[in-house]
């Protein structure tokens, strides 16, 4: 019997699937990689005020960087901190309901607070830079980010096919190519001795 149509909620418990099990007790053994991400990522933990920015700002507010670089950095930030407001959100709002062991449980809950941290030292960047808090919406101003938003709120976790094309989506292309792809664009600038935080 395909479980592909089935809820996942009305699955949890069964022993039909194995993210959709709980842990009865302390374990963390059924998906050892999962710990192993979250423990690197508490190894990792960092915020945005340890980023030092000075020379950031002096390369923003000068020649250093040109009108058409200040253009392309301004659209990616625009997006940039929306983006991952969405993912956290798709953490804790879709997969945490839904996957119970509770190594992937801690995993997951480890991945939505790096995307707290994102966040917040996103928007510390932009604040830094002396950029207004209406960039923080602005991107409500260009119908192709709208619709990218409206997008990633269009996948739901109803059916067990659901959850995989919501992973596929949020995984593979929004923290994948979209984000990735800015950070991509962002590391271009260190090599040019600009922009380095």
């Amino acid at each position: 019997m395909s479980l592909i149509t089935k809820n996942p909620l009305e699955l949890i418990g069964t022993g039909k699937v194995g993210l959709l099990t709980p842990s009865d007790c302390y374990t963390v053994d059924r998906y050892p990689w999962a710990y192993d991400c979250w423990k690197r990522q508490q190894q990792l933990h960092w915020l945005g005020e340890e980023v030092p920015l000075g020379d950031d700002v002096k390369n923003w507010h000068s020649d250093k960087v040109t009108e058409t670089e200040r253009n392309l950095l301004t659209q990616i930030f625009r997006f940039f901190t929306q983006s991952d407001i969405e993912v956290g959100e798709n953490y804790l709002k879709r997969y945490v309901p839904v996957f119970q062991p509770l190594e992937i449980r801690m995993m997951l809950s480890a991945f939505t607070n790096v995307e707290t941290i994102h966040i917040d030292a996103y928007a510390l960047l932009l604040k830094t830079l002396g950029m207004p808090n209406t960039e923080f919406e602005a991107f409500k101003d260009y119908e192709t980010m709208t619709a990218k938003a409206d997008y990633m709120h269009s996948f739901g976790m109803e059916t067990c096919g659901d959850v995989a094309r919501t992973l596929a989506m949020f995984g593979a292309f929004t923290e994948g190519m979209a984000l990735f792809a800015s950070f991509a664009m962002l590391l271009n600038f260190p090599r040019h001795n600009k922009m380095k935080g």
